[in-house]
């Protein structure tokens, strides 16, 4: 059994919750799965996570603030509709790279966000990120600017979904001008896609 240092323990456990929500997905993450691969006793882990979903909320803290180092732009000067398709391009990709932590962070395994201050925080700083980026490109009513950040959200939400599909279902499948064929054009031209549509919601 392993030890730890008086008060890294918890950094411990959420390192450990986040490789095997990585690994095996949430629903396989439990307290005591945990604790089995953290090498610690059964009830250490309940000293820091009162219940599974508190362990939830640690993982999607750490997936959010990941995803702002990729697509975080420290000065409103240094926005370019060039960097907005740049960084829409590395939130889709880290999507697909991280699904199982991605699916944590967008389901419903944790309830409410407010009961997680660092977990909300997190969450909200992605969404301020890019109502920043509209703002400083667009010039818009707070309202115009709000719809069309969510708009831009909505759609890199779909595609990462749709892009996963596409690669589940591989190039075998033929359906002509169907859905998945659709997909896979916008999956092999992604930047141009992306290029077109916030061109669109930048100017109108």
């Amino acid at each position: 059994m392993k030890t730890y240092h008086h008060g890294n323990l918890k950094e411990e456990l959420i390192a450990c919750a986040c490789k095997l929500c990585d690994r095996d997905g949430y629903t396989k993450l439990s307290i005591r799965s945990l604790a089995k691969e953290s090498g610690v006793s059964q009830t250490a882990p309940y000293r820091h996570f009162e219940t599974k979903e508190c362990v939830y909320a640690a993982v999607a803290t750490v997936g959010f603030k990941k995803l702002n180092e990729l697509v975080f732009f420290d000065s409103p000067k240094k926005i370019t509709k060039t960097k907005l398709v740049a960084n829409a391009s590395k939130y889709i990709e880290f999507g697909l790279k991280n699904a199982n932590t991605y699916d944590l962070m967008f389901g419903t395994a944790v309830g409410n966000f407010a009961d997680y201050p660092d977990l909300l925080k997190s969450a909200n700083e992605t969404y301020d990120n890019m109502k920043d980026s509209f703002a400083s490109l667009a010039d818009d009513s707070e309202q115009i600017i709000a719809f069309k950040c969510i708009t831009l959200w909505s759609m890199l939400h779909g595609l990462v979904g749709i892009i996963r599909k596409v690669n589940v279902v591989g190039d075998d499948y033929d359906d002509s001008a169907g859905p998945i064929s659709s997909a896979n054009m916008i999956a092999n031209n992604l930047e141009e896609h992306l290029d077109k549509v916030i061109s669109g919601l930048i100017s109108n």
